[in-house]
C-alpha cells in the first residue's frame, strides 16, 4: 500500500461523509444541525483533493492497456464539415461469457484517426483490414482522460 492509496481511500470516506451531512445530492448544502460537520467534511474533501494532485504519474500510471475487440464506433465532422471519428465502443476480453463481458466507451485520440477514417472520408485501416484478419482482437492504449492514443492488431493468426 502507498500513500496515494492511503489518501485516495481517505478521500472515499471524507466525500461519503460529505453526502451524509449534505442536505441534496450536490453536496453544497448541509443538513439542519449538520453545518459544522458539512464544513470540516468539505474542507477535508478539497485537501485531499489538492495533495493527490501533487503525485506525479509516470507513463506507465497515466496510460492503460486493453485487449479486446472493437464493437462499434462513432463518427461526426469536424467544424469545417471534415470527417471524425468521436468514440468508440470496446469488448473488454475478461474471460467471461459474452453478456456479462466488460464493455467500455472511449474517445478517439487524433493519432488513431486512421483506423476509422481515411483519405476523403473513406473507410479507415480497422474497417479495411477486419474482413482479411481471422481474428479482431486488438490491443488499446488509453490515457487517463479515456482517449484511445493506439491501437494494434494482435497477431494471433
Amino acid at each position: 500500500m502507498t500513500r496515494e492509496d492511503i489518501l485516495i481511500n481517505r478521500l472515499e470516506m471524507a466525500s461519503h461523509n460529505l453526502y451524509c451531512y449534505s442536505e441534496n445530492y450536490l453536496m453544497d448544502t448541509p443538513k439542519a444541525g449538520h453545518e459544522e460537520e458539512h464544513k470540516a467534511a468539505a474542507a477535508e474533501v478539497e485537501i485531499l483533493k489538492v495533495w493527490l494532485k501533487e503525485f506525479h504519474r509516470t507513463n506507465s500510471n497515466s496510460t492503460r492497456e486493453f485487449i479486446g475487440h472493437i464493437s462499434g464506433w462513432g463518427r461526426s465532422k469536424t467544424y469545417d464539415g471534415c470527417p471524425l471519428a468521436n468514440w468508440l465502443s470496446f469488448e473488454v476480453e475478461t474471460g467471461a461469457p459474452y453478456l456479462y463481458g466488460d464493455q467500455r466507451k472511449f474517445n478517439i485520440g487524433p493519432e488513431v484517426q486512421g483506423w476509422f477514417v481515411g483519405e476523403n472520408g473513406s473507410c479507415g485501416k480497422y474497417d479495411m483490414e477486419k474482413h482479411e484478419r481471422s481474428s479482431r482482437r486488438v490491443k488499446i492504449t488509453v490515457d487517463k482522460i479515456e482517449y484511445v492514443r493506439s491501437i494494434e492488431w494482435i497477431a494471433d493468426e
